[in-house]
């Protein structure tokens, strides 16, 4: 397998394909056009950025040098560029801790690397949460985080807290009333009233689209934006907060990628309180965990969930299957799936029937079945690592 290497890609980006190009099935795993040379070239540039603080690490830590490596080469990324796959930090290792003799490590050893990191940093963090008296920090938060601070500033949280408010809420609160918000309601009606809107809607054509809400509006040439709007700095759908940008079109093109969440359009006509909740919907369903993916599919009836063996465009190619046609698409709006270390992203998103499933059985895997007679129950391991393992090795390949 060839693959071609940009000479402007970041040398994060040139292991990442390399490292996805691998075949440990033929006598020389690298991919052809690619030399030790090469790699050790781009492995000492990486070095640069990282190799002085996974010393440190290792000096001042109980993580041993490729424990460390694994760690931060996986974990941590400098602004503009990307964590290392196992296969690109397999690659590092090889070329930096050792000669060049052999192959480069392996998915599975890197993995075993990476996992006891994770647990001697787990037990670290335990501890540290244990110095003080109870309740500990596991018995108030869902998902609680250590927070270093100056001690000036966490005498001045102290001074803004409010009574039985925890700095976690204090935190919150005083981030939140920092920020200028407009909620959606109350952009749409800004727009309606003084610029005589008759069309508000985000489009969802761009990855990431959550990220940065771009709002197309549609309002007659001319006119100054509503003072409500250019005093915000983020828009307010539900009880989150996200930034946003405003296109004004005096024709705006109604495209698939848009969610429409006002139109005066006749029979296309929209109301504010159903686009906002259509958008609040979509929002929330961007981003779903396996499990949580898995809830959502048997809340609707689906009999089972399959994945592609190859990805479709930059992603996974999803199959929810149902006895019957579903009524509607129950994963539209869903882009990308959170995995133990990785995210992967969703390409395409295709529901068919048990019939139609049975059609492509050969080119998916099966994900999770109800087991009610049409299929085998297959339930979704409760371990992250064992899910992981569930995901093709050319999807899992495409993931960040």
């Amino acid at each position: 397998m060839s693959v071609d290497i940009e000479p402007e890609w970041q040398p994060a980006t040139k292991l990442n394909v390399i490292g996805g190009a691998l075949d440990f099935t033929a006598l020389d795993p690298l991919p052809d056009g690619i030399t030790r040379d090469q790699i050790e070239e781009i492995c000492y540039t990486v070095r640069e950025l990282y190799g002085d603080y996974v010393d440190e690490i290792v000096a001042e830590t109980t993580l041993s040098q490729r424990e460390a490596q694994t760690w931060v080469l996986r974990t941590l990324a400098h602004d503009g560029t990307e964590p290392l796959s196992y296969e690109a930090i397999g690659l590092y290792i090889w070329a930096i801790g050792r000669a060049t003799e052999g192959d480069p490590l392996s998915r599975t050893i890197v993995t075993e690397y990476y996992d006891r990191a994770e647990s001697k940093i787990e037990r670290a963090e335990a501890t540290v949460k244990r110095t003080g008296p109870p309740p500990y920090p596991d018995d108030v938060y869902e998902d609680p985080a250590m927070l270093w601070v100056d001690t000036p500033v966490a005498e001045r949280l102290q001074r803004h807290r409010r009574p039985d408010e925890t700095f976690s809420d204090c935190l919150a609160r005083l981030l939140d009333e920092s920020v200028s918000t407009v909620p959606l309601e109350a952009f749409i009606k800004a727009y309606r009233t003084e610029r005589d809107a008759d069309y508000v809607a985000v489009d969802t054509v761009y990855p990431d689209w959550d990220a940065e809400l771009r709002v197309v509006v549609g309002v007659p040439a001319g006119g100054a934006e509503p003072g409500v709007v250019g005093d915000a700095t983020a828009l307010r759908v539900d009880d989150r907060t996200y930034d946003f940008t405003v296109s004004e079109e005096s024709d705006p093109i109604h495209a698939d990628s848009h969610l429409v969440v006002y139109a005066e359009t006749g029979d296309a006509s929209v109301a504010i309180a159903d686009g906002t909740e259509r958008l609040g919907a979509a929002l929330a369903g961007v981003e779903r965990s396996l499990p949580d993916l898995i809830s959502r599919l048997r809340s609707v009836g689906a009999t089972a969930l399959a994945i592609g063996t190859e990805p479709a465009g930059a992603g996974a190619h999803l199959f929810p299957v149902f006895e019957a046609e579903p009524d509607d698409e129950p994963l539209a709006a869903i882009e990308r799936i959170p995995l133990d270390e990785r995210t992967l992203n969703v390409g395409r998103v295709s529901p068919v029937t048990v019939a139609a499933y049975r059609e492509r059985s050969e080119t998916t895997r099966l994900l999770w079945a109800r087991g009610n007679g049409t299929f085998e129950a297959k339930a979704l391991p409760d371990d992250p690592p064992d899910r992981r393992e569930l995901i093709p090795d050319a999807v899992l390949r495409t993931s960040t």
